[in-house]
């Protein structure tokens, strides 16, 4: 269990890479793995699994797993002895994948003496041009500089994910006739493990989803 030993959620794949169930993972008796999933999950219809666990530390690791000694639980869960058998890809955190997005948020950030304008309660819009679980690239008319922290509540990963960056670059996105517009590249600063393993998940599904298209 000392690779994972960090992790509290995965995603269960059959062996094509097909979404069967979400899944939470605990440590069981001697450094085992629990994978706990719904009921509706039958483990004698797979040989093998293909299992993502998003660990806040490792990042993203695929692995190819077998499943054995299920253990009925309330509220129509079941836990699963997990042995890896392979590792098959790690995404780690200073490799975090960006997916390309556009989409409107509500930017938020401190007013400071000298900014050119306020930002009002509901927020200025601001477009996402990409995301990871490490970061955002913004567009927005909110004048800001680097170092700077902004925020936002992200609503596209089954549920709200409030969010604070900092930025770390500031590019002239302004399209030729239009009001300025300032491209923000930024880090995600307090992020909680919950929210980061949120994240994540969304952007692995999204990857998944733009490689079926191509």
């Amino acid at each position: 269990m000392a690779i994972l030993q960090n992790c509290t959620k995965a995603e269960v794949y059959d062996s094509n890479g097909a979404l069967l169930c979400p899944a939470t993972v605990q440590s069981g008796p001697m450094d085992s793995i629990l994978v706990i999933t719904p009921d509706s999950l039958d483990h004698r219809e797979h040989d093998l699994f293909r299992i993502v666990f998003y660990d806040p530390v490792l990042g993203v690791l695929t692995c190819r797993c077998e499943l054995s000694a299920p253990l009925d639980l309330p509220d129509h869960m079941t836990s699963y002895r997990c042995e890896i058998l392979e590792r098959l890809n790690q995404e780690q955190r200073r490799q975090d994948v960006k997916i390309p997005l556009k989409m409107t948020v509500m930017l938020h950030a401190a007013y400071q003496p000298g900014d050119p304008m306020r930002s009002p309660e509901i927020g200025i819009p601001a477009t996402i041009g990409n995301i990871s679980a490490g970061g955002v690239y913004l567009r927005t008319a909110l004048a800001l500089k680097e170092g700077r922290r902004l925020w936002f509540d992200f609503k596209e990963a089954g549920g709200t994910i409030p969010l604070a960056a900092e930025i770390l670059r500031v590019e002239d996105a302004t399209i030729w006739g239009q009001r300025p517009l300032y491209g923000y590249g930024c880090r995600f600063v307090d992020l909680p493990t919950r929210y980061e393993s949120q994240l994540r998940s969304f952007v692995f599904r999204e990857e998944m989803r733009t490689r079926k298209r191509d």
